[in-house]
Formats: C-alpha cells, structure tokens, sequence
C-alpha cells in the first residue's frame, strides 16, 4: 500500500485527479471502518447497511472511472450521491443530530471543492447544504422533548442513549479525522510533487533560454545582457577574450557534422572549465564556431597567460575514433576597463583574434601584442 501511495504521488498526473483518486481509496477504507464500528456499536442493522453502502458507492463510482473512464462523471455522482442519498440515509439510520453524523457531512461538503469546478461546484455545494441542514431539521422532529414542527411520527430515527451517543461521537471523530488528515496530507504531497515538477520544468526552460543546446555555454544574448549588468568598464580585472577554431569548416567538410558537434562540444568543455563563475567570469557561444570569455580578477597578462593554457589543452584533444586529428584555436585578448559599451569591446576583441588568425593561427594576441 505504502508502495503503491508514493508511485501514485510521483505520477504525473493533475492534482485533481490525484486529489479524487485519495477521496476515493480513504474514503472506501473509512466506509468499511465505519460498517465495521456501527456494528460493535450495537446501533441497528439499518445503521451498519447504510455505512456499508457508503462503501459500495464508492466502488460502483471507482467503477465508473477506472473502467469506463468516465472522471468527471464519477466526481458528480461522488459528490451528489453521497451528500444528497447516503449521507441523509445513514444520517437518520445511525441516530441524527444526537449522534456523529455531522461530523461524517462536513466530510460529503469537503470533497466538493477538489471534485467539481466553477458553477458545478458552487450548485452542488448548496443543494448538499440544504439537504444537509434540511435533515438536521427533521431530525429536531424526533428528538426526545421537542415539539414536532409537524404531526408524523415514525421510528425511522434510531435513538441512541448517552453512552451510545459518546460512543457513536468518538468513533465519528476518529473516523472522520483519520479521513479529513489522510486525504489533505496526501493531496498536499501531491501538490508539492506537482509543484517542484513545475519549478523544475521552469529552471530547465530558463536554462534552455540563456544556454547554447549543442556546448551547454551561454548563449550570445545571455552574454550581452551579463554584460550590460556588469561594471566591466569601471573595474580594471575585466578581461575580455574572444576564441575562434582554426579550419572548422575543412573539419565539419572532412569528417562531417556530426564530428564538428563533437569537436564544438569538447573544446566548450575545456573553455567552460577554464572559468569561474562564482566571481563573475563567463563562458559563452558566440556564435558558430567562436567563442568568448569574460575573465576577471587578474592582470592582463595573467589573463593571457591563462587563455594561453587554454589553447595548449585545446590542442592536446583527442578522438578515439579520429586519432590523428588535431583541433587549434586563436584568440584575442583586450581589457575592459576604459571603452564606451559592450558592442566596442567586443569588437576590439574580435579585431585582434582575426589578426591572429592571419598571422598564421594558433595563437593568442592581447592588446599590446601577441604571445
């Protein structure tokens, strides 16, 4: 059962439907509870059929949605049937007013707000509430010492004693507290499951949203707007390196693009490593087969000197099933601090990896020249 309880809450169904199929499982374990105590109780035949029919309701509406797949069906005839039928029925069989029934029609009103929505709610829930206190009335008709509001009698109440009363009260309290604490707390579970699934599902779109999908580096856009919310140009340990694979053209035209992604891929892992994040540094896709760096806290030249080890590690790849392939790359390195906006800086950084392209690739060029 335990088993079956957390496969259930970790589907992926809808909260409704999680929250119907809890009524329905604890409210056919307390309806054969409830069979079970009213006959211990000594109440009446009557009184232990009525319970019992509680039960077979809930089976015959089980019925209706598990085989004929009839949900929202099943969640009206639970509602109506049970507030409007049983409950009045096993109301006046098991002692009225002066017994726990009450307890039990606060339960049939419960189960309304989960089931049913919008107009349907809200006219079921004040017919049931008129049937509701329409047979507390009635009940007031058979009660020891009242005037009838109308002259009928019948025996159709049971009459409890006192001791029966506090009996029939304290099992009702039990029963109905045991059904009213299980089913919020399971549908409040399932409501959490549901909820950090959505959480989830939107730090996944979030992340698809400044990631590149093929390198899982920034994007171009993410790297602009972290860079319009960055003092790049008012703090002097801004650097700003842009990196681009030397002949990937000739690679993705020889080997195909399948080889490409996988070179584009490993060369991202190499950069992505290479920064750190936690104090502002980035790693992005520029677009195509370039990309940028954003380093921060240290000098230009220790900047370098780290692309540098960047390039070597990026010529040093391998490809178990291309062993004779080596992957070069050329950079450009230019400090932040002093230009007017992003656009600028980066394409003074731009302008430097292409002049180390043309002298031969392979290679990094700062600022004030090349390494």
């Amino acid at each position: 059962m335990i088993k079956w309880i957390k496969s259930f809450l970790n589907s992926n169904e809808s909260i409704e439907s999680k929250a119907f199929n809890v009524i329905l499982f604890v409210g056919l374990t307390v309806s054969i509870i409830s069979a079970v105590t009213t006959y211990f109780e000594g109440i009446g035949l009557l009184a232990t059929m009525s319970t019992l029919m509680c039960g077979v309701l809930v089976l015959i509406v089980m019925f209706t949605n598990y085989v004929l797949k009839l949900e929202y069906l099943s969640k009206v005839m639970l509602c109506y049937v049970i507030n409007c039928f049983m409950m009045p029925v096993t109301f006046f069989a098991c002692g009225g007013i002066d017994s726990g029934m009450p307890l039990y029609m606060i339960c049939g009103l419960f189960i309304i707000a989960p089931l049913l929505t919008g107009r349907a709610r809200g006219i079921c829930f004040a017919i049931s509430m008129v049937v509701h206190l329409g047979s507390i009335m009635l009940s007031y008709n058979y009660m020891a010492g009242a005037k009838p509001w109308f002259q009928y009698h019948t025996n159709i109440l049971t009459t409890l004693d006192l001791k029966g009363r506090i009996v029939d009260v304290m099992a009702s309290f039990l029963l109905v507290g045991l059904f009213l604490f299980s089913a919020l707390v399971m549908m409040l579970k399932a409501y959490v499951k549901q909820r950090d699934i959505r959480e989830e599902l939107l730090a996944k779109l979030d992340d698809l949203s400044k990631k590149d999908e093929l390198t899982k580096l920034y994007n171009r856009r993410e790297l602009f707007n972290q860079l319009e919310d960055a003092d790049l140009f008012k703090e002097p340990d801004y650097t700003v390196v842009m990196m681009d694979i030397d002949h990937f053209k000739v690679l993705n035209d020889t080997y195909g693009h399948l080889f490409g992604d996988e070179v584009l891929r490993e060369v991202a892992g190499v950069l992505g490593a290479a920064v750190n994040e936690e104090v502002g540094e980035i790693a992005a896709r520029y677009g195509g087969e370039e990309f940028a760096l954003i380093l921060r806290g240290s000098t230009l030249q220790e900047a370098s000197k780290r692309v540098d080890e960047v390039r070597v590690k990026i010529g040093e790849l391998r490809w178990e099933e291309l062993p004779d392939v080596r992957v070069t790359i050329s950079g450009g390195v230019v400090p932040a601090y002093g230009y007017e906006n992003v656009t600028v800086l980066m394409s003074a950084a731009d302008e430097l990896l292409y002049d180390a392209k043309e002298a031969g690739r392979n290679r990094v060029f700062v600022m004030q020249g090349g390494l």
